[in-house]
C-alpha cells in the first residue's frame, strides 16, 4: 500500500506538470508537490523496508500514511486552488484507504479532520480560487485526470478483493480446525467412536428424560475378552487394528437410536434407547457379541478369535447415571466370572 501510494503521488504529479504546460498552475508547485507527496511516502516504504516500524503500536503505520496524505493534499489545495478539483477528488480517493484501518469512531474524526483541513485550504485561497482552462487540451487532461483516479479506486478495490479472499481462506481454515478440535474433544481418536465424556453426557440427558416420561433405557459394558494376551502375543499395532475391527464391527449391529462409544482401553459402553424390556437390550447385546464372534479374525490375529464379554444394566427410578454404570460393570464381572463370551442381565 505504500508502495500503491508513491505511484499514485507520482501519477498526480504527472498530471499537475500537464496542467503546468497549459500554464494553469507553475512548475514550482508542480516539483513541490512532487517532492513533498513522493518524498513523504517514500519514507514510510524506507521505515517499514527497515523493520523500524515493528516497534510502533501500528506496525503498518496506515493511519499515519493516510493523515500524512491529506494533509497535503490541503496544502497544495491551499497553494494551488486552480487546481481545487484534482486536490479534492484525490482526498475522496485516498479516503477509500482508511475503510482498510479505521474504527466506527475514528471515520467521524476522518471525516470531521477532512472537513477541517478543506475549508481552511478553501479559506486561505479564496481570492485566487479558479479552475483549469476550457481548452480541447485542459479537457484532455481533466478526462486522463478522472481515469487516474478512477485506476486507483480499482486498484484500492482489488486490495479490497485479495484482503477478503484471504479472510474466507483463514475462516475457512478455522471453521476445518474447529470441527477437528470438536471432533478431537468428543471422539476416540483411534477407533472414532464417542469418547467417554461426550457418553457421559448423553447418559445424563437420557437419565433425565427418563425421569420426566418414564421411558426405559439400558446401559451395556464391553470388554474384548483377554485383549491383553493379544497385545503381548501380536504387538501395540495389532491391537490397535483389533479394537478398530472390533469397533467397525459391533457398531454394525448398533441401532441408529442408540449410542455405542468407547469407555477406554479395550471397554466400550452402549447407551440403549426405548426397549421394550430389559431381555431385548441384553438381546441386542447378544447380537452384538455374536457378529464379533463370527467375524473372520485370521487375517489380524492368525490363531486366535475375538470375542466380548458384556454386562447390562436398565435404568431405575432413582439411578445416578455412575450407579447405572456401575450396576453394568458388575453384570461385566458376572459375565467374565462365567468364562467370558457372554452376555450378563443385571437384576
Amino acid at each position: 500500500m505504500t508502495l500503491l501510494s508513491v505511484v499514485n503521488f507520482a501519477l498526480q504529479s504527472g498530471v499537475m506538470a500537464l496542467y503546468a504546460v497549459t500554464g494553469s498552475v507553475s512548475w514550482g508547485v508542480v516539483l513541490g508537490f512532487l517532492a513533498v507527496s513522493v518524498g513523504s511516502s517514500l519514507f514510510y516504504w524506507a521505515v517499514i523496508r527497515s523493520g523500524l516500524n515493528l516497534r510502533l503500536k501500528d506496525p503498518g503505520m496506515l493511519r499515519t500514511q493516510i493523515v500524512s496524505s491529506w494533509l497535503v493534499q490541503a496544502l497544495f489545495l491551499a497553494l494551488a486552488p486552480q487546481l481545487a478539483v484534482l486536490f479534492l477528488v484525490c482526498l475522496l480517493v485516498g479516503y477509500n484507504h482508511a475503510m482498510i484501518s479505521f474504527e466506527g469512531r475514528q471515520f467521524t474524526v476522518a471525516w470531521l479532520l477532512q472537513g477541517a483541513l478543506t475549508a481552511v485550504a478553501l479559506a486561505v485561497s479564496h481570492d485566487r480560487f479558479g479552475y483549469p482552462g476550457s481548452s480541447s487540451l485542459d479537457i484532455a487532461i481533466l478526462w486522463a485526470f478522472f481515469f487516474l483516479c478512477t485506476y486507483r479506486l480499482t486498484a484500492i478495490g482489488a486490495q479490497y478483493a485479495t484482503l477478503r479472499a484471504k479472510l474466507s481462506l483463514k475462516n475457512q481454515q478455522l471453521s476445518e480446525s474447529l470441527e477437528r478440535i470438536e471432533q478431537l474433544a468428543s471422539h476416540d481418536d483411534l477407533t472414532g467412536l464417542l469418547n467417554r465424556r461426550s457418553f457421559m453426557t448423553l447418559i445424563e440427558a437420557e437419565r433425565l428424560r427418563f425421569q420426566r416420561s418414564g421411558q426405559l433405557f439400558c446401559v451395556a459394558i464391553l470388554d474384548i475378552d483377554h485383549f491383553k494376551g493379544v497385545n503381548d502375543k501380536y504387538g501395540h499395532q495389532v491391537g490397535d487394528e483389533v479394537l478398530k475391527t472390533f469397533s467397525r464391527v459391533a457398531a454394525a449391529e448398533v441401532r441408529s437410536s442408540d449410542v455405542f462409544a468407547r469407555y477406554g482401553g479395550e471397554e466400550f459402553i452402549v447407551l440403549l434407547t426405548a426397549p421394550t424390556v430389559c431381555e431385548a437390550a441384553s438381546g441386542a447385546l447378544d447380537r452384538i457379541r455374536r457378529a464379533v464372534e463370527a467375524h473372520g479374525w485370521e487375517a489380524i490375529t492368525p490363531g486366535r478369535s475375538i470375542t466380548l464379554s458384556a454386562g447390562v444394566a436398565c435404568a431405575k427410578a432413582d439411578d445416578t447415571a455412575q450407579q447405572l454404570i456401575s450396576r453394568a460393570d458388575a453384570a461385566l464381572y458376572e459375565a467374565k466370572a462365567a468364562g467370558r463370551n457372554r452376555v450378563v442381565l443385571d437384576r
